[in-house]
């Protein structure tokens, strides 16, 4: 790990700390998270399904899986060396195969471009290494851009 990524997945890890201190939904559906990589625009983490992320038929929930998108992508926002990470605008998730209790996720979220005034990421998700959702998330960053020049 270089310097660069070992700084970057410290500021990633110190913002998820803070999220799951503050108790809030994303700490509720998180707090299990464990970030695997970070670069500047990019951050890989893994999650193990509980029965507390299932749906009525025993799947991983959609709602538990379209909120890992907004995180997801929030977390390769503030990769950019940001502390917070600006408001939703859109956010849309195509399910492509099913997974349940024990499985493992793998998320892989991506900044495909930011802009002084929006942020868009993608964010695909695993499970034993098949991927079972896929998303794209855009963000209102202007706040945070004009607090944090590039």
């Amino acid at each position: 790990m270089t310097g660069a990524t070992s700084s970057t997945i410290n500021h990633v890890r110190a913002l998820m700390k803070r999220i799951k201190a503050q108790g809030g939904f994303d700490a509720y559906c998180f707090g299990n998270m464990n970030l695997i990589s970070a670069e500047v625009g990019r951050v890989r983490g893994e999650i193990p399904v509980e029965k507390g992320h299932l749906n009525a038929i025993g799947g991983t929930h959609g709602g538990w899986l379209s909120t890992l998108v907004d995180v997801g992508g929030s977390l390769a926002i503030a990769s950019h060396g940001f502390t917070t990470t600006g408001v939703s605008t859109d956010l849309s998730v195509s399910f492509l195969a099913a997974s349940g209790e024990g499985s493992s996720i793998v998320f892989d979220a991506q900044v495909l471009k930011m802009g002084r005034t929006l942020a868009y990421t993608r964010v695909d998700i695993f499970s034993n290494e098949k991927m079972i959702a896929t998303g794209s998330h855009t963000k209102f960053v202007a706040k945070e851009t004009a607090a944090n020049p590039q």
